[in-house]
């Protein structure tokens, strides 16, 4: 909606005037409770909604939704990306009495996310506003609506016939978004009065959501934010680390850790927006490293860069998740004709244990275990291993270099089915690749590469795991053969061993039988990439 000039605002009043004389007076049914703010998406928020904090980034959202046919914003994490989006929901249906249709890669992003807003939102002020909602759905009127929905992952028709003379349509979590997807999104934002905002964090560069940030793109950033912007500055290299003062003041001495704000002394400033981005936050995922793409997306509102040397780019790992999420029952019935095969890294000198376990092509589960650097920890990776076989039968494959033969050694002791994998030695295909190291994880790239793999929800390890593949590059030998740069290169980069990638990769090309399909009496496997398991 462009701003009204005072002269438009006058030709409007006297049309309205002139349109009740004659009886031609707008039906009631379009008549929306606060037509008022139609050109005043701020004024809304604050004074109908009653939000009190709106941020300067936030102003430029609602400006850009009223202003421009298209707002596409990048943003950091925890700063109110969802909480505006939702305002905007409820100011296109209450002030302008248009249709709102939002989406998101998943259902539990719409349910969850955006839609947990609205919702919230709604029912602080639904004496005021009326109408009435439901889960995934708010209505005035017939014309003044909205809704959400998850869009098949790879279908354009999913916004098939979704037309308004005064239509909004969201991209939740846009970095999610298929091409397919957004094609179908653009394709609907034909009218003058349409509008479309992506928004997301810029996890993956390559998407949909990146080229539209490219071509016109609002980005927020975490230094911005009202809770930690009183607290940082830039220094010369471009990152902004804590004030000196600040850091003497709220940091602990020891342990390096932010102290709890109850312990802040009284001239720090406490969070103004709870649950938002904090100090605390932006500093524990320093140690992640200032170079690294989850700093980069999550902190400073910026793609990272993939590099063409990853042996999984982050691309490839989100779309796999996509895979599942879009037909779990199909990806379930591919798996559970296979036995269950596992992956357990063993950490030393301080790295962590890991596991993976997979059935058939998809990755189901992963996890991590701290070390404590005593003489206990092959014990209790060997534990760890056993606790995987018990609760997901099925064979485990471990890296016997160094301390891993020790735990293997206790499993099979344990009459737990295992196999050692030594990846210094000879690849199985020597003329292509420099060991067997090198070989298992170009597998296991092709299976990603091929769309032959989905990867299954994995909680908070997700991101881990993604950073762990996408932080290991391949080289090329001098010979030609293909190779894993030196285990140190890649720890440097992540600033931690990629362990979880390391028991993901075993995982991946261990051994396991093939369960007969019964109903259709053979026997068969799951991709013509995957090893025989």
């Amino acid at each position: 909606m462009a701003k009204e000039s005072v002269a438009d605002k006058r030709r409007r009043e006297f049309a309205e005037e002139c349109a009740a004389a004659l009886g031609l007076a707008q039906a009631e049914d379009d008549v929306v409770p606060f037509a008022q703010y139609a050109t005043k998406p701020v004024e809304f928020v604050q004074q109908v909604l009653a939000v009190e904090t709106v941020t300067g980034e936030q102003v430029r959202i609602l400006e850009s939704v009223r202003d421009r046919a298209e707002t596409n914003v990048q943003a950091a994490h925890g700063v109110g990306k969802s909480f505006i989006s939702a305002c905007i929901v409820l100011w296109w249906v209450f002030a302008i009495g248009g249709l709102a249709i939002s989406t998101a890669p998943t259902e539990s992003q719409v349910k969850q996310i955006l839609w947990s807003e609205v919702r919230k939102l709604y029912d602080k002020n639904k004496v005021k506003l009326g109408g009435e909602r439901g889960e995934l759905f708010l209505k005035f009127s017939e014309s003044a609506r909205a809704y959400g929905f998850t869009a098949r992952n790879y279908d354009s028709n999913s916004f098939q016939g979704k037309h308004a003379e005064k239509l909004l349509l969201i991209q939740d979590e846009a970095c999610g978004i298929t091409e397919e997807i957004d094609d179908g999104f653009a394709s609907c934002l034909t009218g003058s009065d349409n509008r479309g905002l992506r928004i997301g964090n810029p996890i993956v560069g390559g998407t949909p959501f990146e080229k539209s940030c490219a071509r016109q793109h609002n980005r927020i950033s975490a230094w911005s934010h009202i809770n930690v912007s009183w607290a940082y500055e830039q220094h010369a290299d471009g990152i902004h680390r804590l004030k000196p003062d600040v850091a003497a003041a709220i940091v602990d001495s020891v342990t390096g850790d932010v102290l709890p704000q109850s312990a802040w002394p009284d001239w720090c400033q406490r969070d103004v927006i709870p649950g938002a981005i904090s100090i605390a936050w932006i500093e524990k995922v320093r140690k992640k490293g200032e170079s690294s793409a989850f700093w980069q997306s999550r902190v400073e509102g910026l793609f990272p860069v993939d590099s063409e040397q990853s042996i999984v780019p982050r691309s490839w790992f989100l779309q796999a998740r996509a895979r599942y999420d879009a037909d779990p029952q199909k990806w379930d019935f591919m798996a559970e004709h296979h036995h269950w095969r596992h992956g357990l890294d063993v950490g030393d000198g301080g790295d962590d244990h890991a596991t993976a376990s997979w059935r058939g092509p998809v990755l189901y589960a992963a996890a991590v275990m701290p070390t404590k650097g005593d003489r206990l920890d092959v014990g209790r990776a060997a534990a760890l291993g056993a606790k995987v076989i018990d609760e997901k039968p099925g064979r485990i494959n471990v890296d016997i270099i160094g301390v891993g033969s020790g735990a293997l050694s206790k499993l099979l002791e344990g009459d737990y089915p295992g196999d050692g994998t030594h990846w210094g030695e000879a690849a199985d295909e020597n003329s292509l690749f420099a060991n067997l190291k090198a070989e298992h994880y170009w597998m296991l790239r092709e299976g990603f590469r091929n769309e032959e793999i989905a990867i299954a929800p994995l909680g908070e390890i997700e991101e881990m795991l993604m950073e762990d593949l996408a932080g290991t590059y391949y080289e090329e030998t001098t010979t030609g053969k293909t190779k894993i740069e030196d285990k140190k290169k890649t720890t440097a980069r992540l600033h931690r061993s990629p362990n979880v990638g390391d028991a993901t990769v075993l995982g991946y090309n261990g051994t396991g039988g093939v369960v007969e399909f019964e109903s259709v009496g053979k026997a068969s496997r799951v991709g013509s990439r995957l090893r025989d398991y």
